[in-house]
């Protein structure tokens, strides 16, 4: 019955609902294109330490921006507002994760790993380049 109850209260809210018009369209417009104007600067920057996780807060931002007020999601109550926050805690978890991994990797397996600095020496002094006195791939046996 409380399922019911609810469609019925969605469905009149609905009908008396008034939009404020076009103004704040076009402000949240202008909002979108400002920050792809600033993903599309800072990815042609190449900042190799903040580059992805400032991409991926502009691309959430952004999202954000699109489901509250294109979706008007802003406008609603109980449920909605439920899952909406929801989903963005677990988009931002899910982000953090995707980073921590990033930053924790072993050097050599990082994107922009510079080849320079590698090999280098073990604690007990054994040199090479896969550690442990191994030889690489191009020597023969």
């Amino acid at each position: 019955m409380s399922v019911a109850n609810e469609s019925f209260r969605e469905d009149r809210e609905m009908r008396d609902e008034h939009h404020s018009g076009p103004g704040k369209y076009v402000i949240i417009w202008g909002a979108l294109m400002v920050l792809t104007v600033v993903t599309v600067v800072t990815g042609r920057m190449h900042l190799p330490d903040w580059g992805l996780a400032l991409a991926l807060v502009i691309a959430s931002v952004k999202g954000t921006l699109v489901a509250l007020y294109f979706m008007h999601l802003a406008e609603h109550q109980g449920a909605s507002r439920i899952v909406f926050v929801t989903s963005m805690l677990f988009v931002a978890l899910m982000l953090a994760f995707t980073l921590f991994d990033l930053g924790t990797r072993f050097r050599p397996a990082r994107p922009n790993f510079n080849s320079a600095n590698w090999p280098v020496e073990t604690a007990a002094g054994q040199g090479g380049r896969y550690g442990g006195g191994l030889k690489s791939p191009d020597t023969s046996p």
